[in-house]
């Protein structure tokens, strides 16, 4: 039990460690990462190329994780070079929470704010195919 306490010290999470495979595990997953944020966002845009909150909810999926399987790739490099500051386990991990965290969100939160938004953008365009004509202001002559 005090091996285990003795690894979540200051000395565990910042001291250069040596290259193990756990640093082709994360170098992996971040890889993965982003080859599923880059098919997901291909998805969603050719699901919905027309409605305008799916391109939107691409947008907020694939951003955010581009980044941060970049910032991952980084960090696992610098540490498989054993760089400085870079290189230690905390950045990692951090990004691996932050990874986890928004995706949680993602999925979760803003998954149902999708269909409240795919449900607003059909009855407006509904209104606007039968009543754009009247409420359409291009469609106006000026007399």
């Amino acid at each position: 039990m005090k091996t285990i306490l003795s690894r979540f010290g200051s000395d565990y999470f910042f001291a250069i460690p040596p290259e193990t495979g756990i640093v082709w595990f994360w170098f992996g997953c971040f890889a993965v990462l982003l080859v599923i944020a880059v098919t997901l966002y291909m998805y969603f845009r050719a699901k919905g190329f027309k409605q305008k909150p799916y391109r939107l909810y691409a947008k907020r999926f694939f951003w955010p994780n581009l980044t941060l399987a970049t910032i991952g790739l980084v960090l696992t490099f610098s540490r498989y070079e054993k760089l400085a500051l870079l290189s230690y386990r905390f950045w990692v991990y951090v990004t691996i929470l932050f990874v986890v965290f928004y995706n949680v969100y993602f999925f979760m939160i803003r998954r149902n704010q999708l269909e409240d938004e795919l449900l607003k953008f059909n009855n407006d365009e509904r209104k606007q195919k039968w009543l754009g004509s009247r409420n359409n202001k291009k469609n106006k002559t000026n007399k």
